[in-house]
């Protein structure tokens, strides 16, 4: 049976329909032809910044030669067949998007990773050679989250400030025995970055495996950050167990305040109601995942046919697990948990649950009062200035309090206004505060 139709037959011979041969070529030669730009896309980055690994390559290879033949096979594609040539560039910019916007999870190994790496390095050694300035200062903040799904309202905040201006990298510390705590900290770093990746932040994750909290603590102030990209503020959490931790904790916590100013950095202490580790409400959402996970394995193993053979032991044991009612809520792995109502425990856990999620909703009209009552850098009055840039913040205004002396409130006050005013932070009120350097007595 011949492939192709005769001469003066269009569509089908012998009852079966051929796609004309003029057509079949043109579809078979477009796409090798075609396949010329991508090819040079693929190629280029490995003439500019080299091979990307120990994988064969061309012994000679021209980049410029590359491009010609890629514009002479789009040319030849258009002088054989247009509208063919049309089809083919169309489907492959399909195909292009469909790839990039689907992100599929599989390393290619392109050259493009090394375009990406090559770019990261050079941009980093030119910063290095960039004078620090006050205008280009941006906070760059090391949080100490420990894991970041712990503690998301910390990680949050510091982000609202940190979003597409400055670093955040979400630390946490191994304290105990080495080879136990490299072991467990080498496993969980890529599910951590994933988790990071996942719910949208903008932050790396660092950890390191110390004898003590302080220790390591010091040691991500030391080492954390590359050239410019170099911490400078630190962000940790309220101690809210201070009146009933052990003296040794105390210690160690202001000790890491103290650190980060020999260190040169700004300390930033955020306080919430409910405290910010949420790792007992995680704790409760594994366990109720297992339970559910345990349930759903005997309904299905009592559903199977095959079981109904004998009325034995095992298919007793099913009968007897079959009346367990298991009837919590399967929790999702985002920090949006249900947990039961029943209990005082279950309320204390949906209020943390409730307070862990306080920053990812947009804030209502409001105030945001700034205690400058010392010249420290102005980090004081950055950040919440920085928060009020936020979409989630836009309804906020600045509420500035510093300190002055009683006699010259008025002038004070004019004075800070028109500094403010020349930085161009828009505030809502000013209050001096006169009596600031006044020592307390028992009368007041």
């Amino acid at each position: 049976m011949p492939l192709w139709a005769d001469a003066g037959f269009p569509g089908h011979e012998h009852g079966i329909r051929v796609w004309p041969p003029d057509h079949s070529r043109h579809l078979l030669s477009h796409p090798v032809l075609g396949a010329g730009f991508p090819r040079q896309r693929w190629e280029s980055p490995k003439m500019v910044f080299g091979h990307t690994g120990w994988r064969p390559a061309y012994g000679i290879y021209n980049m410029w030669v590359s491009l010609f033949g890629a514009v002479l096979c789009c040319a030849v594609m258009f002088v054989i067949n247009w509208w063919a040539a049309v089809i083919t560039y169309a489907i492959e910019f399909f195909l292009y998007i469909y790839v990039t916007y689907k992100k599929p999870d599989v390393n290619w190994g392109s050259s493009t990773q090394a375009l990406f790496y090559v770019s990261a390095v050079n941009s980093a050694l030119e910063l290095t050679t960039v004078e620090d300035h006050v205008k280009n200062f941006r906070p760059q903040c090391i949080v100490l989250t420990g894991e970041p799904m712990t503690r998301p309202a910390l990680l949050d905040i510091t982000h609202a400030f940190t979003k597409n201006s400055g670093l955040c990298i979400c630390c946490q510390v191994f304290v105990g025995p080495r080879k136990l705590c490299v072991q467990e900290m080498n496993s969980g770093m890529g599910r951590k970055q994933a988790w990071l990746t996942s719910n949208k932040r903008k932050a790396f994750y660092a950890a390191v495996a110390a004898d003590s909290f302080r220790d390591g603590v010091r040691s991500l102030l030391q080492a954390s950050g590359l050239g410019r990209m170099k911490p400078n503020t630190l962000v940790l959490g309220f101690k809210r167990n201070w009146r009933k931790a052990a003296l040794a904790e105390i210690e160690n916590y202001v000790g890491i305040i103290h650190d980060a100013f020999d260190f040169e950095m700004g300390v930033v202490i955020v306080r919430i109601n409910q405290g910010f580790d949420i790792s007992q409400v995680l704790q409760v959402q594994d366990e109720l995942e297992k339970l559910e996970q345990e349930r759903l394995a005997l309904e299905a193993a009592l559903k199977d046919p095959e079981d109904t053979e004998g009325s034995g032991g095992l298919r007793g044991l099913f009968r007897k697990a079959g009346k367990l009612h298991i009837t919590q809520q399967v929790v999702k792995k985002d920090v949006s948990v249900h947990t039961v109502q029943s209990t005082p425990a279950g309320e204390i856990n949906q209020r943390l649950v409730e307070a862990s999620g306080q920053f990812k909703k947009k804030q209502g009209k409001g105030t945001i009062d700034v205690w400058w009552l010392f010249d420290d850098g102005g980090l004081t009055l950055l950040i919440p200035y920085i928060l009020t840039l936020r979409k989630k913040w836009k309804g906020c205004r600045l509420r500035i309090f510093v300190g002055g002396k009683i006699n010259r409130i008025e002038e004070e006050k004019i004075a800070m206004a028109s500094l403010l005013s020349k930085f161009r932070i828009k505030f809502a009120d000013i209050h001096i505060i006169g009596d600031i350097n006044v020592k307390p007595n028992k009368e007041r």
